[in-house]
């Protein structure tokens, strides 16, 4: 088995302390602290760190790295450093393959804690960034009342904008319409007027929303599917799919019903459970796993919305 490390970064700005679960930080987390304006880091081991947790130390920045192997070490660190940067109010992020998502959304649930899966070089450098700024470790220029749904939205443009970019570089491909695509994700939302629902429209089933689900995905097979990028829409199909078949939905299914990188996934999961939109549920055979599920306000939302839109005889994609 690899033995795990902690490691810390010194610089002028802030301290960032990563965790990594391998035998040398990961090079492009490197590269994401240095674009992010910090220091290399310097490693520690493994009992040095525990102490530090244990001593209810600060930092500006905890970064844990989980690998494919399997360690028993692996839900206890993620959830003391949870427990840990809840506390005292530090960033944390969480760095995982797909194998181990379930595993850092049964244990990671504070405000203060950003998932990331399989992240590409250009994820890591945009969140990393992201993530300094709204904690006013770096560029402090952004401002601090930025609410966090706006802040999530610019990640995804700058991440996607950066997968763009490196696509241009690598493939010679034209970035125009990858980048005004992502831009156009930045548009205010708003409330259309309240109307009267005749119930006598049959619900929606689970059959009805999978059919939306494929009918979404077939586009994909003619257009560059980050042009039609929605992962909340596409998460509350799933979902809603899911509890109308009454079956339960691991956070990593999820991120694959999102149709989008997993760290944007993971994001937005995040997203839709801070506004009340999606819901923990413990797995009732296993208490230590969780599940995602529609609320109850959001299944009547969305029920609702399919009732309206039959009696109008509107297409739903």
């Amino acid at each position: 088995m690899v033995t795990p490390h902690y490691c810390v970064s010194d610089h002028i700005v802030s301290h960032c302390m990563i965790i990594c679960m391998a035998n040398y930080p990961h090079p492009a987390m490197r590269t994401a602290l240095s674009a992010a304006g910090q220091s290399e880091p310097r490693c520690l081991g493994f009992e040095e760190g525990a102490l530090w947790l244990a001593e209810e130390r600060t930092a500006d920045l905890v970064h844990i790295e989980l690998d494919d192997e399997f360690s028993p070490l692996d839900r206890d660190l993620v959830q003391r450093a949870d427990a840990h940067a809840t506390r005292i109010n530090m960033p944390l992020i969480i760095s995982a393959p797909l194998s181990k998502v379930d595993l850092v959304a049964d244990v990671a649930c504070g405000p203060n804690s950003h998932w990331f899966c399989n992240p590409s070089l250009d994820e890591r450098i945009a969140q990393t960034s992201l993530i300094l700024a709204s904690s006013g470790t770096a560029l402090n220029d952004v401002a601090g009342d930025v609410d966090t749904l706006r802040l999530r939205r610019l990640a995804d443009e700058v991440s996607r904008i950066a997968r763009a970019l490196s696509s241009l570089t690598a493939n010679e491909r034209p970035l125009e319409g990858y980048a005004q695509a992502a831009l156009n994700e930045a548009r205010p939302t708003f409330r259309g007027e309240p109307m009267e629902i005749s119930f006598a429209v049959p619900p929606p089933t689970g059959d009805d929303i999978r059919a939306v689900l494929r009918q979404r995905r077939l586009r994909d097979r003619f257009f560059d599917p980050a042009l039609f990028a929605d992962p909340a829409w596409d998460m509350l199909l799933d979902l809603m799919a899911a509890r109308l078949e009454d079956v339960h939905v691991a956070v990593s299914s999820l991120c694959i019903a999102a149709a989008v990188p997993p760290t944007t996934a993971l994001r937005w999961i995040k997203t839709m459970t801070d506004h009340g939109l999606f819901e923990r549920c413990a797995d009732p055979d296993d208490g230590r796993r969780i599940f995602s599920q529609l609320s109850d306000t959001a299944m009547d939302a969305m029920a609702r919305y399919f009732q309206a839109s039959k009696k109008l005889g509107a297409a739903i994609i």
